[in-house]
C-alpha cells in the first residue's frame, strides 16, 4: 500500500496497542472476502477498518469521489474544509482502488507512524487477498477434480507411509465393481499384490520416485501414475492416479485391425486383376491370409468321392500333419457334409479332434469354395495355434478369401471361354483364322512343318441348289473328316467359306498329305454328299519357305493349280 507521495516503504510495523477493534475489523473483512459479498459491502468494511485504525475523519475515493466512511454522519455530507490533510493509498482487496484518508484538523497531520501503520494494514490486506485468491483457485481445482472423478473414468487413491489407504474415489472404481468404502483402511500392498508390477511401482513411489505405467487390473487397463506425497520428515505416502483406457485401447486396436483388414481386402482384390492360373491365384490368397493372421497354415483342397484332397498349401505345417495331409479330410462326418452343403465350419478348442490339438493347433476354419459342376467343390482351410476363437472380422476375412478364390476361378474360366470363342469357328468348331495365324507362327518357331491348303469344291452349287443349311452340313462333314484324318498331331482350321488349312508338324511326305485330303473327301461322299470333292496344295517349311506369308502363298498357289487342272477337259 502506498503512503503520501505514493512511495512504497518496505517493512512492516505491528498494530499499535489501543486498537483492539482493528483485529475484529480484519476478521470481519476476511469473512466478507471469503463469502458471497459484493464489492460495495467489501469497500464499506475496508473503509471502516482503515478509518478506525488510522483515526481518520473520512475515507473518500481519490479524485473527489463520494465518502466511503466517516467518523460521524455529519461529516459524510459536508464538503472537505480548507486545510484538511490527506493520505493517499491503494486497497488491494477492492480492485486496487485509490482512496484518501482525511483529517479535517490541520493540527493533526499524518505522521511517519501513521504511514507505517498504513503499510502494515496494506500488507495484511494483500495477504488476505492473496490467500483469498489461493482459496478460490483451490476450490476451483477441487470442483474440477470432483467433476473429473464423477465423469471421467478416473481412480484416485492415497496411502500413508504404512501403505494404508486413506482415500479412494473416482468413477474408475465402478469399472472394477468397487466402492470407496471397500478400500479405505486396507493395505494397498495387499489390495494390489496380484496385479503385476504394481507393488514394485508403489514401493518406488514411497522411496520418492514418480513413476508411470500401463496396469492391467482384471479386464480393465489403467494408465497409472504413482507420486510421492509430503511431508518430507516422514516420507512414504503415495498418491495414485489411474485413468481407465480400456475402451481407448480397444478402439485403437479395432482401428488397427480394421486397417489391416482393409489392406488385406485390397490385396485380395488385386489377385483378381492378375491374369494367372487358379493354382497361382489360390497360392496368393493363402499367402495373404496367413500373413494377415500372423501365423498358421492354410490350404486349398479338392473333392474326390469320400475325401477332400490337398492341392495347394501355404505356411509351415507341423511335421506331424504330413500324414493328415496325405490322408485328406473325410466328407462323411458332419463337418464334411456341412462343407458339401456349402456351409462354413469354424472349430475351436474341444471341437477339434484330440490328435489335432495334440499338435498344438487350437482353431480351424473350413470355407467352402463352390466352383462348377465340372471342377467340383473345393474347401479353403486355415489352422492356427492362437488365439482359439475366430472373431467376426476374422470370419469376414475368411469368407472374402473364399470368395476371391471362387471369383478368380470363374473369371479365369470366363476368360478362357472368351479366348476359345475368339479363336474358334462357330460352325465347325475348328480353329478360325486368328487361331491359325498364331498356330502357324508357333509351328515355324518350333521346327519343320508342313502346311496343307484345301478348298471344298462344289460348296456354292450345294448352297444354290439345296440351300444353305445343306451347305453348312457339308462344311461340318468336311471339317470332321479332316479332323479324323489328320488328328492327333496335326491342327485343322477353317479360314472362312470353303477354305481350310492343316498344319502338320515334322516332315511328312507330300503324297501322304494329299492322300489325306482325298480320304477326307471320300468320307464326306460316304456321308451322303456324293458330289463332294476337294482341291489341295502342300508346302514345307523351312525347305520351301521360311515365313508364314511365303508358306501360305506357296500352298495356296499349288491348291489353285490343282483346282485349275481339274477344270480342264
Amino acid at each position: 500500500m502506498n503512503g503520501s507521495g505514493r512511495a512504497e516503504h518496505p517493512g512492516s510495523q505491528a498494530l499499535p496497542t489501543g486498537t483492539p477493534g482493528v483485529l475484529e475489523r480484519l476478521a470481519q473483512l476476511g469473512e466478507l472476502l471469503d463469502g458471497p459479498a459484493d464489492l460495495t459491502d467489501i469497500q464499506a468494511a475496508a473503509a471502516t477498518l482503515l478509518g478506525e485504525a488510522l483515526r481518520a475523519d473520512l475515507i473518500v475515493q481519490s479524485g473527489g469521489g463520494r465518502p466511503l466512511w466517516a467518523v460521524c454522519a455529519e461529516l459524510s455530507a459536508a464538503p472537505l474544509p480548507e486545510g484538511a490533510v490527506t493520505l493517499a493509498f491503494t486497497v488491494p482487496c477492492c480492485e486496487s482502488a485509490e482512496w484518501l484518508a482525511v483529517r479535517q484538523d490541520p493540527q493533526r497531520p499524518w505522521t511517519a507512524q501513521d504511514q507505517a501503520l498504513l503499510r502494515t494494514l496494506g500488507q495484511l490486506l494483500r495477504q488476505i487477498e492473496v490467500r483469498r485468491q489461493q482459496r478460490r483457485t483451490v476450490e476451483a481445482l477441487e470442483r474440477q477434480l470432483q467433476l473429473a472423478l464423477n465423469t471421467a473414468p478416473l481412480l484416485l487413491w492415497a496411502a500413508d507411509p504404512d501403505g494404508t489407504v486413506q482415500l479412494a474415489a473416482g468413477r474408475g472404481l465402478a469399472a472394477l465393481h468397487l466402492r470407496a468404502g471397500q478400500l479405505e483402511g486396507r493395505s494397498i500392498h495387499d489390495l494390489l499384490s496380484g496385479v503385476p508390477r504394481v507393488p514394485d511401482l508403489v514401493r518406488r513411489a514411497q522411496q520418492g520416485e514418480t513413476v508411470n505405467d500401463l496396469v492391467q487390473v482384471g479386464p480393465r487397463t489403467f494408465e497409472s501414475w504413482y507420486l510421492p506425497l509430503p511431508p518430507p520428515d516422514r516420507p512414504g505416502s503415495v498418491l495414485g492416479i489411474g485413468y481407465d483406457v480400456t475402451e481407448l485401447l480397444e478402439s485403437r486396436q479395432a482401428a488397427q485391425t480394421a486397417q489391416r483388414q482393409a489392406e488385406t481386402l485390397l490385396k485380395l482384390s488385386r489377385v483378381l486383376d492378375d491374369q494367372q492360373t487358379l493354382s497361382r491365384a489360390a497360392q496368393d490368397v493363402l499367402a495373404l491370409i496367413v500373413t494377415h493372421f500372423g501365423s498358421g497354415w492354410a490350404a486349398l483342397w479338392t473333392h474326390v468321392p469320400g475325401w477332400f484332397r490337398l492341392i495347394v498349401t501355404h505356411g509351415d505345417a507341423p511335421p506331424a500333419l504330413q500324414a493328415f495331409q496325405e490322408r485328406g479330410i473325410p466328407d462323411s462326418d458332419r463337418y464334411g457334409q456341412a462343407l458339401l452343403a456349402g456351409q462354413a465350419v469354424f472349430l475351436s478348442g474341444e471341437q477339434l479332434p484330440g490328435a489335432v490339438r495334440a499338435l498344438g493347433l487350437q482353431a480351424a476354419a473350413m470355407m467352402p469354395v463352390t466352383l462348377d459342376a465340372v471342377t467340383g467343390p473345393r474347401i479353403l482351410t486355415v489352422y492356427r495355434s492362437d488365439p482359439p476363437v475366430w472373431t467376426d472380422s476374422e470370419r469376414d476375412m475368411l469368407f472374402a478369401a473364399a470368395r476371391t478364390v471362387q471369383v478368380a476361378h470363374r473369371r479365369l474360366e470366363s476368360l478362357q471361354r472368351l479366348q476359345t470363342e475368339a479363336a474358334t469357328d462357330p460352325l465347325t468348331g475348328l480353329g478360325n483364322r486368328r487361331a491359325f495365324e498364331r498356330a502357324l507362327r508357333d509351328s515355324l518357331q518350333a521346327g519343320p512343318c508342313l502346311l496343307i491348303s484345301t478348298d471344298l469344291d462344289g460348296l456354292k452349287r450345294v448352297n444354290d441348289t439345296e440351300g444353305h443349311p445343306r451347305g453348312d452340313a457339308l462344311l461340318r462333314a468336311f471339317a470332321s473328316a479332316l479332323r479324323a484324318t489328320f488328328q492327333p498331331g496335326a491342327s485343322v482350321f477353317r479360314l472362312g467359306g470353303d477354305e481350310f488349312m492343316v498344319i502338320v508338324p515334322g516332315v511328312p511326305a507330300i503324297a501322304w498329305a494329299l492322300g489325306g485330303v482325298v480320304r477326307a473327301a471320300r468320307s464326306v461322299q460316304q456321308a451322303g454328299f456324293g458330289g463332294a470333292s476337294a482341291s489341295a496344295g502342300v508346302a514345307r517349311a523351312p525347305d520351301e519357305a521360311q515365313t508364314a506369308g511365303d508358306l501360305i502363298h506357296l500352298s495356296d498357289a499349288r491348291m489353285y493349280d490343282m483346282k485349275a487342272a481339274r477344270r480342264l477337259p
